[in-house]
């Protein structure tokens, strides 16, 4: 393969330039192969079902994959056993003097996992608890928007304008960071990775794989038995979970191309709510924390006439029950399709709004939690060719405009 010079350490156009031309040169091989490019057109794959919805791999059905790394790896179970079989096949060719020439190379560890599945739930609970230091209180803590906020109500208020002006680049909801930039393919189980190589750095790439005598002979292997290769991370295989001999994997376990994000996944969007409830509950008492007390008008009588003044008061404090009769189910469910919303830029006006959670509140009130997040999931969803787009600009003019009663 032609040497292309594509880094992170270019300039935007220089690196633009020449990404471009590592994937015009990037080799075709000579069979029919599958490759995922993570970076462009497969980033979501592992990330959404069949159905478009958001999900991410039960824990239940992980296996660990065999290796001498000090550290454990792990992936889906067929995808274990798949990955067990293409070392054996690789041994055996390496036996017969066709996997040759290793020493030196990224294949000398014989294929030794250094990455496997990653945790979802952990790497987004990293996130979420930075986000308050990192990103709401930055906001929050502006001249004006701290004495602003007396109570709860008053820092939805301000929550609320900061999803509004953030959320189209940075995400909120685990069902948004799911399939936003900052979540990692491996989330998925369906990938393991052999070597720790630069993810930005094509030179090395090209050299140490493409151009390597048995680059042919691996990516053919990886595909005999089920597996693609990450065209920007050639040290990188994905269970192709379309591929006839990764089904065969499959059926030892019950399960096939059809039902497996129904079995082995979670759908998202059905514990964003009690996940968000806590957090921004959280959220609420480390402001206060941080800022314990408000200025608050006050009107005082000197000689008989009423006197404005300003004085210092404890921040409100909520108790439990309180916070649990004030912020019902109905208010979480408003504030959800609010967030989603704003994440998903759904260009809606303020009727539009309040429709749909009026709807969504319905179908909790008549039939149920279930019925519910369908609903709202088919409302704020994104189509499939939407998240290849980049929306520089908000959209609907819809506010949060908590309704009471």
């Amino acid at each position: 393969m032609k040497l292309s010079f594509g880094s992170n350490d270019l300039q935007a156009s220089s690196s633009f330039n020449q990404r471009k031309e590592y994937i015009q040169n990037y080799p075709a091989g000579i069979k029919e192969y599958r490759t995922i490019d993570f970076w462009y057109n497969d980033m979501l794959y592992g990330k959404i079902s069949t159905n478009e919805d958001v999900i991410y791999p039960s824990e239940a059905f992980l296996s660990q994959l065999p290796g001498e790394d000090k550290d454990t790896h792990f992936a889906l179970n067929f995808v274990v056993d798949a990955y067990v079989g293409f070392t054996q096949a690789m041994k055996r060719l390496e036996n017969s003097n066709i996997f040759v020439s290793l020493d030196g190379t990224p294949f000398e560890s014989r294929f030794q996992p250094t990455k496997g599945w990653a945790n979802t739930s952990l790497i987004y609970r990293d996130y979420i608890n930075s986000f308050y230091n990192g990103i709401l209180l930055p906001f929050i803590s502006k001249p004006g928007r701290t004495e602003d906020i007396k109570d709860f109500d008053g820092f939805i208020e301000e929550f609320t304008q900061l999803i509004d002006a953030t959320s189209l680049s940075i995400p909120f909801t685990k069902t948004e960071y799911i399939t936003s930039k900052y979540m990692s393919p491996l989330a998925s189980g369906l990938v393991v990775e052999f070597a720790d190589h630069k993810y930005g750095e094509d030179p090395e790439k090209i050299a140490d794989f493409m151009n390597n005598v048995n680059f042919e002979l691996y990516r053919d292997t990886a595909r005999n038995y089920g597996f693609a290769i990450d065209k920007n991370a050639p040290w990188r295989m994905i269970a192709n979970v379309g591929n006839n001999r990764m089904q065969g994997y499959m059926e030892k376990y019950e399960v096939g191309f059809e039902d497996l994000f129904e079995k082995y996944y979670f759908q998202s969007h059905l514990l964003d709510i009690p996940t968000m409830k806590s957090y921004i509950r959280q959220y609420y008492e480390m402001f206060r924390t941080d800022f314990p007390d408000v200025t608050v008008p006050a009107v005082e009588t000197v000689e008989g006439r009423n006197i404005s003044l300003t004085k210092t008061v404890p921040r409100a404090i909520m108790t439990d029950s309180e916070y649990e009769s004030r912020f019902n189910n109905l208010f979480w469910i408003r504030l959800y399709i609010f967030i989603r919303a704003k994440e998903t830029n759904r260009d809606w006006d303020q009727h539009k709004f309040d429709q749909t959670a009026k709807k969504a509140s319905d179908f909790f009130i008549y039939s149920g939690e279930l019925a519910m997040f369908k609903f709202v999931n088919k409302e704020v969803k994104r189509e499939a060719g939407e998240y290849y787009q980049t929306d520089k600009y908000r959209r609907g003019t819809f506010r949060f405009k908590r309704k009471r009663g």
